[in-house]
Order: structure tokens, then C-alpha cells, then sequence
């Protein structure tokens, strides 16, 4: 078991080469940071994704798709590469100082997507993140530093342990809440490197209009 402590230097971004120096990196984040198949698999994914969105276009000129941020959009694996270099475990101090530094990557493939998605005026992107609504400023502009877009976009962080993804989805689709500005979203697709990023919704079938991207460096999955 990892022995908590709190990262105390600063982060740091890791080139390539300095990664593939690091020894007993852990499989998962050497398999995020240095293997082709992760990085095939999540352009594949965005390639298969802007394929069917296209095939919508034709009923829908106005697209409003729901992403996740964290390992679908944003890369954090220099995050996770901090925690191993220091012994220490994931912690909400050390996960919001990261953010803060906007230091975050983009997955393989996402610039291009959201380009090609972009290039539609009206098209539009719920980020619905688990992140603190407190950090919504930085991860702004990691997001601008890095090339993104985000005209017409809406960013739906959590504000609290209850604000469930559950609650803000339904808040999109009513047009309730943050979204009462917005009203009802009809939303094309939705993508997320968890179950729990997508709705239980017949109407939804991956491949289709649910893309889930893999993540094999934490999740519901490690309880």
C-alpha cells in the first residue's frame, strides 16, 4: 500500500523520453503514456464518433453533445505519474493544485474531433466533469492553451459531494437549473471513460451516440 503524503514540489510536465526513464512506473499509466494501442483506440473512438454525429446532422443543424473532461478530453497522467514519484495516493489537495497548474494534455484525438465537430457555428458541448466548480477558470484555460474552442459551450461542474452527473444530465435535458438559461437540450451523443458518464437510456447504445474512452488508472471500478 502507497503511504500518504502531500505533494510538496511543484508539477511538472514529463517529456517522452523522461517518462521512459522513470523505473517501476505502474503498468496502467505506462500503458496511457507510452503504449500505441491507447492512443489508436481513442482515435478510433473520435474518428467512429464524428462519423455518426455527421449521419445527425442531416435532422439536427443545431448538435448539442455532453462529454466528460477528465481521461476523455483532458490527459492527467502526469498527475498520476506525480503521485508515484512521491508515494502518495489520489487526495482532493493534490488533484485541485493540479488542475490549478493547467498542466493537463489533451487524449489522442480529441483536438481533431472537436475541430471537426466546431466547424458546425451552432454546434455546442455540455462538459458535464466532476471536477470543482471552483477550478472552472483553469480549466478554461488549460482547455484555450491547448487550442480548444469553446464558443457556445457550457460547463457543468460539481458543486458539491450531492451534485451527482445524474442531477446536472437531467437539469440539460429539462432545461432546469444551470440550464434554465439554455432550456431543453436534445443531445446527439455523449462520451466518458466511466459508466457513470452516461445515461441508463435504451435510446443510447455505444458506438452509436454513447463512446466510452478506456482508463485503466482509476475508477469505480478499483472499490
Amino acid at each position: 500500500m502507497r503511504v500518504f503524503i502531500l505533494i510538496m514540489m511543484p508539477f511538472i510536465l514529463f517529456s517522452q523520453n523522461e517518462i521512459d526513464k522513470i523505473d517501476g512506473l505502474p503498468n496502467d499509466v505506462k500503458w496511457i503514456t507510452e503504449s500505441r494501442e491507447y492512443e489508436s483506440l481513442c482515435i478510433q473512438i473520435y474518428k467512429t464518433a464524428i462519423k455518426e454525429i455527421r449521419k445527425q446532422a442531416v435532422r439536427n443543424n443545431n448538435p448539442v453533445i455532453v462529454m466528460d473532461l477528465d481521461e476523455t478530453v483532458l490527459d492527467n497522467s502526469n498527475y498520476q505519474i506525480e503521485l508515484f514519484l512521491n508515494n502518495a495516493s489520489y487526495n482532493s489537495v493534490s488533484w485541485n493544485k493540479w488542475v490549478k497548474k493547467e498542466l493537463a494534455n489533451l487524449v489522442p484525438g480529441a483536438k481533431e474531433f472537436i475541430l471537426e465537430y466546431k466547424k458546425n457555428p451552432n454546434a455546442r458541448i455540455i462538459y458535464i466533469s466532476n471536477r470543482d466548480h471552483k477550478t472552472l477558470n483553469a480549466t478554461k484555460s488549460n482547455l484555450n492553451k491547448l487550442g480548444i474552442s469553446l464558443h457556445n459551450d457550457v460547463f457543468l461542474l460539481r458543486k458539491n459531494k450531492n451534485d451527482s452527473k445524474v442531477i446536472r444530465r437531467q437539469e440539460v435535458l429539462e432545461g432546469s437549473g444551470r440550464m434554465k438559461d439554455y432550456g431543453p437540450q436534445k443531445i446527439v451523443a455523449y462520451f466518458g471513460d466511466a459508466i457513470g458518464d452516461f445515461p441508463d437510456n435504451g435510446s443510447y447504445r455505444f458506438g452509436r451516440n454513447k463512446f466510452i474512452f478506456p482508463n485503466p488508472m482509476y475508477g469505480e471500478w478499483e472499490k
